[in-house]
């Protein structure tokens, strides 16, 4: 018998269950990177948030810091006398009916608080 011409059967040295397991592994290990660059990716956004956020809370408060200044300035005795002798700010004198006065203060009760409040020199 000729066994030269017979048909020889190979079979294949890949063994699928190591391509599978390697195939999840390099799966698995590629979501992990993508999840940290999105995570990271989010992290940066929020902290680029915070620091808009922050700078507008440091202009804000220096605007209410000029605005205190301001306020201060023009509420001075000073500038409401010279808006007075401006005429663009008048006084006139409150008349007696027009002032309102609050009870005179309740006694305090067992836990030691007054229930309102008045100035005792000025009712008498």
């Amino acid at each position: 018998m000729n066994t030269s011409l017979a048909p020889q059967i190979r079979s294949n040295p890949i063994q699928i269950a190591k391509v599978l397991k390697y195939i999840a592994f390099v799966v698995a290990l590629g979501a992990l990177g993508l999840s940290y660059v999105y995570l990271k990716n989010i992290q940066f956004a929020l902290g680029d948030e915070i620091r808009l956020t922050e700078k507008k809370i440091k202009q804000v408060r220096a605007e209410n810091e000029v605005l205190l200044a301001k306020t201060t300035e023009l509420s001075s005795r000073r500038a409401l006398q010279q808006r007075m002798s401006n005429g663009s700010l008048q006084v006139v004198q409150i008349s007696g009916d027009k002032i309102a006065r609050l009870t005179p203060a309740l006694p305090a009760t067992e836990d030691g608080v007054l229930r309102t409040a008045s100035n005792e020199r000025a009712a008498r």
